[in-house]
């Protein structure tokens, strides 16, 4: 008879504990889902916004079939409607209507995640009615058990409520990043700017000293021709991968050149009249 009501008992609760692991399953791909969504969206360029959405897909594509398994109708149909924005979002030609695609199905993955929690929150409850000839041993048993099916369902939740803690986590470190990131944009930028203006200006300087230096020479020497080797003209593309400093060092070390070619041809001058 105990083996019997325990039997009765595990029957009426195994689907319930298989409903409870396929809410954990998809409330975990439907975080996943969630982050890759606001990863596209937050994304400043059409390659980064692409592939987080086929990541997010794929996760809204489980969501969707999970959701389906559970028996959570709303659920399915917004994991569903988030895929179908997800991949519009794929087919955009331009930046702006792709990140508009996956601003949607972010703020559906947000809905998704409530939908999937009160779906699991009030799952139907369970037949523990067993017959009434079951002895005091019998049910302390049955208690037992439900105690430690009641220990999985808060372990379950706490492994939930984890989940989104570590989401939170990600999404900070995320926000961070992109943070770090512009500041760095920022400073290169204007770096950048100096450098341009630096060249510019530095430029014409040796250019009107290569020029005096020239005019110079023939003044001392009528015969004389001012040689200058420094080759102090560049495009602006190759300051882009120096700092300014290196700038700086660069046209320091031409103006260098240009006097010392002039103090070398001078010398000469003086040996010739001497």
């Amino acid at each position: 008879m105990k083996k019997i009501a325990l039997i009765l008992f595990l029957s009426c609760f195994i689907p319930k504990i298989n409903a409870q692991n396929l809410y954990d399953d998809a409330l975990t791909a439907a975080s996943y889902a969630y982050s890759h969504s606001k990863k596209a969206h937050g994304s400043n360029n059409v390659y980064h916004t692409q592939e987080y959405a086929d990541k997010a897909i794929e996760a809204f594509e489980k969501v969707e079939s999970l959701a389906d398994q559970c028996g959570c109708k709303k659920a399915n149909e917004t994991a569903y409607q988030a895929r179908v924005d997800m991949q519009s979002s794929l087919e955009q030609d331009t930046y702006e209507r792709s990140r508009f695609f996956a601003k949607r199905a972010k703020e559906l993955g947000s809905t998704l995640l409530e939908q999937l929690t009160f779906c699991q929150a009030n799952t139907g409850s369970y037949d523990d009615s067993y017959t009434e000839e079951a002895s005091i041993d019998e049910e302390n048993d049955i208690a037992d058990l439900s105690d430690d099916v009641s220990n999985k369902q808060r372990e379950l939740e706490e492994k939930r409520r984890q989940l989104e803690i570590e989401q939170r986590k990600l999404e900070q470190q995320i926000a961070e990043q992109n943070k770090q990131k512009a500041e760095f944009e920022a400073r290169r930028a204007a770096e950048l700017k100096e450098q341009t203006i630096i060249k510019s200006k530095a430029e014409q300087a040796l250019k009107k000293l290569e020029n005096a230096l020239q005019e110079l020479s023939v003044v001392l020497n009528e015969e004389a021709t001012f040689e200058s080797q420094a080759d102090y003209l560049r495009s602006e593309n190759e300051l882009k991968n120096e700092s300014l400093d290196d700038t700086k060092s660069f046209y320091v070390n031409r103006a260098k050149e240009l006097t010392q070619t002039a103090m070398q041809q001078f010398a000469g001058y003086n040996m010739v009249e001497n």
